[in-house]
């Protein structure tokens, strides 16, 4: 037992506040967070990407192909009535529509002339289709020099592989009636 004139001042316990303040003021950070690492956590959805993104890479070609097939109906229908004949030639070489189709599109007759503000764009636009069927074929053809940064790692990561993606679907081709 001490005395009672001793200096030393006896010790206390730490109220309850006190011991846990300074985790109050840390979760009032906006960085703060209850649980562990976020680490752990974001795995699953960097794979969940990674795997959709090359679904995508190799399905995408079904549905760009049908987007560029209903720009080249828009097209065709316009060069062929505001336009020359003739200019819907490179458009055909492609082979994006069938004899039948063509045979239909060519007797199509009405106001197509809201598509395009000129043939010029409208020379343009079937310009920039024939270069992707172009690189599709070139895809499919293994042709890695003439293809883009994408072009050419999908031709490393599937036609060198063995797994050439499908170039289109009927189901979602625009239909021409």
């Amino acid at each position: 037992m001490g005395s009672l004139f001793s200096n030393e001042i006896p010790k206390r316990e730490p109220t309850v506040l006190e011991r846990i303040g300074p985790e109050i003021t840390h979760l009032k950070n906006k960085t703060s967070v209850r649980t562990g690492s976020s680490v752990r956590r974001s795995a699953p959805w960097t794979l969940t990407i990674i795997v959709g993104s090359l679904f995508w890479l190799y399905l995408m070609d079904p549905f760009l192909y049908a987007l560029h097939k209903s720009d080249a109906i828009r097209t065709y229908l316009y060069l062929h009535n505001y336009d020359s004949p003739a200019a819907t030639q490179p458009l055909v070489a492609t082979k994006i529509f069938s004899i039948d189709e063509i045979r239909t599109l060519d007797a199509e007759h009405g106001s197509y002339q809201d598509y395009f503000a000129s043939p010029a764009e409208a020379r343009q636009k079937a310009a920039s289709i024939v270069s992707y069927l172009q690189d599709l074929q070139y895809l499919h053809e293994g042709n890695e020099e003439k293809l883009d940064f994408v072009g050419k790692f999908r031709c490393v990561l599937f036609v060198k592989t063995g797994l050439t993606p499908p170039i289109h679907w009927s189901i979602l081709d625009p239909s021409i009636n």
